[in-house]
């Protein structure tokens, strides 16, 4: 069993989740300007349940939204870091790779 990897197959793949972290972004910023905070009034009645209600989801969302960003914030940048490791595993096996075999005189040209 091998297990082959293209770096750059993997930094593509982070370029796309840091796309999806700013898109993720632009949404928590969106959701900010344009959800506004209620507030409650302190007679009661029929709108405080609403706004009670509206300030729980409004915090929950918002919760979730930073998560998102985080989470892919984090995520684009172990994979450049993973893209990294296999380039640099894969020059150190070749370096290896290459000592390990005897010099040898290369023909000049012109001399036969």
């Amino acid at each position: 069993m091998s297990l082959n990897v293209e770096p750059e197959a993997v930094r593509n793949y982070g370029f796309m989740l840091s796309r999806a972290r700013d898109d993720a972004q632009d949404c928590k910023d969106y959701f900010s300007a344009q959800v506004p905070e209620v507030a409650m009034g302190i007679e009661g009645g029929l709108f405080n349940p609403i706004g009670y209600a509206h300030t729980g989801v409004r915090r929950e969302l918002g919760a979730m939204l930073d998560q998102m960003v985080s989470l892919l914030d984090a995520s684009h940048k172990a994979l450049f870091e993973t893209a990294k490791h296999y380039e640099r595993t894969d020059e150190d096996s070749a370096q290896r790779l290459d000592q390990s075999y005897p010099a040898v005189q290369r023909p000049i040209p012109g001399v036969s």
